[in-house]
């Protein structure tokens, strides 16, 4: 369960994340480099193939990217409650891009072109874009003049959650990277679970805490892909 409204330092939730990150992150390296997806392949009873090394050095470097942007963003930006089922919760959804996309994308034997570059441009690009997002919020709630009011400005803007929609950016970069179809099953999982439970939740906060403000936000602002949804 998501706290909105209360605040707390978090410290054994955060040293949790992080723990579980960095145990995560070392699995990932384990199947990209040292066989350990082979071994899950033989498992399922499916031939291995011989995977494009680069491939794997960019499956591995953006896995490094997202447990460096998210670790800081949890670290420096998130100051609300972070309850234990959430801390919980965020390694196993780290874990499905981290070692999901890893197991997907190790074996694919093309040669890297310019999808794969597309791909980690998307990726910088939805990163950079929920760093600044998360940078503008943070500085927003510092500044005392904004007490009671809501963030609607910079890339706040463009989407009421533009945060999530960041995600769903660097995601579908991360999937082309992969050169594997399953991949848009991780990408509708994202959405779904934006669009239907995290957000509605979000929005049901806003609209009882900024009333006519979150109101008519609403009806200049998209609640989640800009200008279109």
């Amino acid at each position: 369960m998501i706290t909105y409204g209360q605040y707390s330092k978090n410290t054994p939730q955060k040293i949790f994340i992080l723990i579980a990150q960095i145990i995560i992150l070392w699995v990932a390296y384990m199947i990209l480099f040292k066989g350990w997806g082979d071994s899950f392949l033989t498992w399922l009873n499916i031939p291995p193939t011989s995977g494009n090394h680069l491939r794997r050095s960019l499956l591995m470097t953006i896995n490094i990217l997202l447990f460096i942007s998210y670790l800081g963003t949890i670290l420096v930006f998130v100051r609300r409650k972070i309850t234990w089922a959430e801390a919980l919760n965020l390694p196993v959804a780290f874990a499905i891009y981290y070692l999901g996309f890893a197991l997907l994308g190790y074996n694919k034997p093309q040669d890297v072109n310019w999808i794969d570059w597309l791909g980690v441009a998307l990726v910088i690009i939805g990163l950079s874009m929920h760093f600044i997002s998360e940078l503008q919020r943070h500085q927003f709630k510092k500044d005392p003049r904004n007490k009671g009011h809501l963030l609607t400005t910079g890339l706040w803007s463009l989407s009421r959650h533009i945060n999530y929609f960041s995600d769903m950016v660097w995601v579908i970069g991360f999937a082309l990277v992969t050169r594997n179809w399953w991949s848009l099953l991780i990408i509708m999982y994202l959405f779904v679970f934006f669009y239907f439970f995290n957000i509605p939740v979000q929005e049901k906060y806003l609209s009882q805490k900024y009333a006519q403000e979150f109101e008519q936000y609403c009806k200049r602002t998209k609640k989640f892909i800009p200008f279109i949804l």
